[in-house]
């Protein structure tokens, strides 16, 4: 961690030399061709409005402070010995308000790191990419305009400074949006007289001196409700957090270690649907996963390479006796012989469902217990990160991936030809 901020009366001078020069840059850059390469930066701000986005004050709703305070608490919090603390890490959601004021609505938990830092994943990317494409769409439904102001994450007994990874983080937000906020919590500095309620405001002085850049933690934050009361509801809310979100987390696990790895795989065992390429096959001492892979043929195909692909018994089974039942009506029927068409009919729609009878209630009986979970982790799912909600995503995939074929084989063996 970067322990102090560079103060030095050298610094402070070569800012005001840098400022000079920003001035000179600014009027002398009028042109409409080089208009639109300034669109983001400060000195277009400056010279349009009079504005530098990185003092501008920050608006914080109380969702977004209940959300980092009861993810980071998880993590850092007084019950907890100092060398189990960790920080965490997230986004910020909001608007820019006449290019004047931030206003941060939602703060959406990530990841949890070690104990001073935090490590970025290939799968937060996707989700933070998800979560983009989500707050899109949704602002354009809603006429809003939400989007990525920036990041927060926690210092716990660290207090409000950036580290050079944390400069880095910074410069990506503010290189894009000079507007962009770091906010950072700490539990220890809650009720303190400078930060009452535990969150400082950052932002880059000078990005454009890269890693070099000094940083200010002293931007305006205003709250949605006077101070006292959001340090006083949040109390409340987080006795419910903290009485809860263990019985939310071992819901998690039970989706993850019972319902996936055992139930569907089990399910997938015995009545295989998914076709899925054998390169991805993974083998255990106690059972066969293919949990893993994102690769899966849903259509039959009855002449497939299966030197390639691992077809399910089950799946070939079935498929073939459909298609010689379905083989059987059709002659029936173009011999128009419709009383026997009707007995087959009803004969082989039997035989079918009762082949399907078993998977039809495994299935159903997975999916009672996951709908029992989620009733218990939905209230409080504001308070997972990317690593449980991915638990959550990869379950309902391969759940709705074994369901749409067995919803098909299920449809088929009616036999409405």
């Amino acid at each position: 961690m970067n322990g102090k901020e560079s103060n030095s009366k050298e610094t402070e001078n070569n800012d005001i030399e840098h400022n000079e020069l920003e001035k000179e840059v600014i009027d002398t850059t009028t042109s409409e061709s080089d208009d639109f390469f300034e669109r983001s930066t400060k000195e277009y701000y400056i010279r349009k409005n009079g504005i530098n986005p990185a003092e501008t004050p920050i608006n914080i709703s109380y969702n977004a402070y209940k959300r980092i305070v009861g993810y980071a608490m998880r993590y850092g919090n007084d019950e907890l010995p100092q060398r189990n603390w960790r920080e965490v890490y997230g986004i910020l959601i909001g608007s820019i308000k006449d290019n004047k004021e931030v206003i941060i609505n939602d703060a959406i938990p990530v990841m949890v790191g070690d104990r001073a830092y935090v490590e970025y994943k290939s799968k937060h990317y996707v989700d933070t990419a998800q979560f983009n494409t989500a707050i899109y769409e949704r602002a354009i439904q809603d006429n809003k305009e939400d989007f990525f102001v920036g990041w927060w994450h926690t210092h716990p007994g660290i207090g409000f400074i950036f580290s050079p990874r944390d400069i880095e983080t910074q410069l990506f937000y503010q290189g894009v949006n000079p507007f962009a906020i770091a906010l950072v919590f700490d539990h220890c500095q809650k009720g303190s007289k400078a930060f009452y309620l535990g969150v400082a405001g950052i932002r880059l002085k000078n990005p454009d001196r890269g890693m070099f850049a000094t940083y200010s933690n002293t931007i305006e934050l205003k709250f949605e409700f006077p101070k006292e009361e959001m340090v006083k509801q949040v109390e409340k809310d987080l006795k419910e957090i903290n009485k809860n979100i263990k019985k939310a987390l071992k819901q998690i696990k039970y989706i993850d270690e019972v319902l996936r790895k055992k139930g569907l795989a089990q399910l997938q065992r015995n009545f295989g649907l998914i076709m899925i390429l054998k390169r991805d096959v993974k083998i255990t001492d106690d059972e066969t996963e293919a949990e893993e892979d994102d690769y899966y043929l849903y259509e039959w195909d009855p002449d497939i390479n299966k030197k390639i692909y691992r077809i399910p018994k089950f799946r070939e089974k079935i498929e073939k006796e459909l298609k010689k039942c379905e083989e059987i009506l059709v002659d029936i029927k173009k011999a128009d012989q419709t009383t026997n068409f009707q007995k087959k009919k009803e004969k082989f729609s039997k035989k079918i469902k009762e082949m399907l009878v078993k998977p039809n209630e495994w299935y159903k009986k997975i999916m009672n217990d996951f709908t029992k979970s989620i009733e218990i982790i939905f209230p409080f799912f504001d308070y997972i990160d990317t690593d449980e909600r991915k638990i959550i995503e990869h379950f309902e995939e391969r759940s709705f991936e074994y369901q749409k074929i067995l919803d098909d084989l299920n449809s088929r063996s009616d036999f409405n030809l």
